[in-house]
């Protein structure tokens, strides 16, 4: 299949990382819209899912429709569209857990609670949480370079 799928998500929901990296490791051409930089595709996601703005919200080529879609439910999908799905190896799934929302929050919290109490150990693991999330989020940075 050469038709992009296309993603609907945003940046505080827990399940498009594994959802991404799904898409990434089946090879299938997709673009990811965040619906809460874009009125438009926001309505878009609201239409299609009844009145709410669930995400992950996937639409196929054919005009299917994916929303909170289980792992198994994606693997299916993809598979079913001629993409082989590989396991995921150590580093992705690592590369999944540092871009979760939690990892960016806890990071920030740390930091800002370390230098508010002297806890100097707060302040450095606020700084290494928000360095492993913007590890993580790399991929997805310099993915919308090219």
């Amino acid at each position: 299949m050469t038709e992009k799928i296309v993603l609907y998500g945003n940046l505080i929901c827990p399940m498009i990382p594994p959802v991404r990296n799904m898409l990434d490791r089946a090879g299938a051409a997709y673009e990811y819209i965040d619906i809460s930089l874009d009125r438009t595709a926001r309505q878009r996601v609201i239409e299609i899912n009844q009145g709410y703005a669930s995400v992950p919200t996937l639409v196929f080529a054919d005009g299917s429709t994916l929303t909170e879609p289980k792992e198994s439910e994606l693997l299916a999908r993809l598979e079913a569209l001629g993409y082989p799905v590989p396991p995921a190896t150590l580093g992705q799934k690592v590369m999944v857990v540092l871009q979760t929302p939690s990892i960016l929050m806890f990071g920030v919290v740390f930091l800002a609670i370390g230098p508010a109490t002297g806890q100097h150990t707060l302040t450095v693991a606020g700084g290494v949480l928000l360095a492993a999330a913007g590890i993580g989020r790399l991929p997805w940075a310099l993915s919308r370079v090219r």
